[in-house]
């Protein structure tokens, strides 16, 4: 089991490019590569809210297969406080495990794509994991997360504090941060399923 404190924050189709080079441009950071994740989200009836989601995820690193519950999902304001039970695979038994949870009698619920390029940067003391991510049909996103072992030992306000502060490194507004989640963004734009 793992937590982590993360936020989001959108960023203009246009701004991307100049997003990028800027966080290149920080010492401290270290492009990891592109990456593309493909999320199907599980449910007992299609209508139910997910139990869990599998994960393919491709990246610079190679691919790889994530189960992911979330036991807590806690939104303070502009960031979200995570508790995941989470195990990967490896990604040619993808179609092996999308039969075993149907079989489990779960159906997919939604499905979210994301794409871009994912950064490892250190702010005031903690490593950021930073995603550039063109978000299908909700557009591009500045995300950023602090992870940990335990929610409880972690400082919550120290993290919230380093990633404001990498936002305000990065240029992007305070005002450009979104506090709903992705799932809820696709349903409030006619996309629920994904």
């Amino acid at each position: 089991m793992g937590c982590e404190i993360e936020t989001k924050a959108h960023v203009e189709e246009s701004d991307v490019q100049r997003l990028f080079d800027r966080i290149s441009s920080f010492e401290d950071s270290r492009l990891i590569g592109e990456i593309d994740k493909e999320d199907f989200y599980w449910a007992k009836h299609e209508d139910d809210p997910p139990s869990f989601r599998t994960r393919r995820e491709v990246s610079s690193n190679g691919s790889r297969i994530l189960f992911t519950s979330k036991p807590l999902k806690k939104k303070d304001y502009s960031t979200e406080y995570n508790i995941e039970n989470e195990f990967s695979s490896t990604s040619d038994q993808w179609e092996n495990i999308l039969n075993f949870v149907r079989g489990l009698g779960y159906v997919v619920c939604r499905l979210k794509w994301k794409k871009g390029w994912e950064f490892m940067v250190s702010q005031d003391g903690f490593d950021v994991h930073v995603e550039i991510l063109n978000v299908k049909f909700l557009g591009w996103f500045l995300e950023m997360e602090i992870c940990g072992e335990d929610l409880d030992s972690m400082d919550k306000e120290g993290c919230d504090r380093a990633l404001f502060n990498l936002l305000d490194r990065c240029q992007i507004s305070r005002d450009a941060v979104e506090i709903r989640g992705f799932n809820k963004l696709l349903t409030a734009c006619g996309h629920p399923r994904g």
